[in-house]
């Protein structure tokens, strides 16, 4: 059993950015995004934020002071992993923004094929201890788990979820959601010097992912260097944007 990795997000966040900015017309004449992608859903323009999603499974948001970039990864495809290049692209159209920090959410399923209460088993009877406060009321209790790690070059934040899901066949699958929030700060003076710490700072999601797997496969589920099952894995929900938190 490990974690298998479904979308990863990268989040920029900076100082009085407005979610205006994130325009078809300025992501296309600034090659952020191919002139030939088309769109899923018809863009969502509000006061609040933006929302812009492709059929290739690449979705773009803005909120005030803050835009994502996330991408679903496939269970058995291995598509070109593309949003790293655009955010970047995007910190370059902008060099006197003011940014803050740079955060690079990974999100996996660990399902679980063999029972249909294992994601709940796992919550209540290996990491929490033993107690008649999980016996109350008329359904078993639900739990979602909020943790922080202090890294070396930043915080992790960790979300766990149980959930049901539908595998492709219509088989009902119970499993463990893990959505981790890796927050890097950046620095610099404004100008060249804070969007060259914006660009290190998103090309460290490789190894920040590598981190986000060995913690789940090592630290929770007890193994190391597995690969991810070809089974049928199914695919959670899309994060929604206000999930996607620096």
């Amino acid at each position: 059993m490990s974690i298998s990795i479904q979308e990863i997000s990268i989040i920029i966040a900076a100082k009085d950015l407005s979610p205006s900015i994130l325009n078809p017309d300025f992501l296309k004449y600034s090659d952020i995004v191919p002139s030939d992608w088309q769109y899923d859903q018809q863009p969502v323009f509000s006061k609040s934020g933006v929302r812009v999603s492709y059929n290739n499974g690449i979705r773009l948001s803005a909120q005030p002071n803050r835009v994502a970039f996330a991408q679903m990864v496939s269970t058995t495809d291995q598509p070109q992993f593309l949003i790293d290049t655009m955010v970047i692209k995007f910190a370059e159209k902008l060099p006197n923004a003011d940014y803050l920090a740079v955060g690079v959410n990974p999100r996996g399923l660990v399902p679980f094929f063999d029972n249909d209460r294992g994601a709940h088993e796992f919550l209540f009877k290996q990491l929490f201890a033993m107690g008649s406060w999980q016996e109350f009321g008329q359904a078993p209790a639900q739990a979602t788990i909020q943790l922080s790690y202090v890294l070396e070059q930043g915080q992790l934040n960790l979300a766990i979820n149980e959930a049901k899901l539908k595998t492709q066949d219509g088989k009902s699958v119970s499993a463990l959601v893990f959505s981790g929030n890796f927050n890097y700060p950046v620095r610099g003076d404004i100008g060249v010097k804070r969007v060259q710490n914006v660009k290190e700072r998103i090309q460290l999601w490789q190894s920040t992912v590598a981190t986000f797997q060995q913690l789940i496969n090592e630290r929770f589920l007890g193994i190391a260097n597995v690969s991810p099952s070809n089974q049928d894995i199914p695919m959670a929900p899309p994060a929604m944007e206000n999930e996607m938190v620096l």
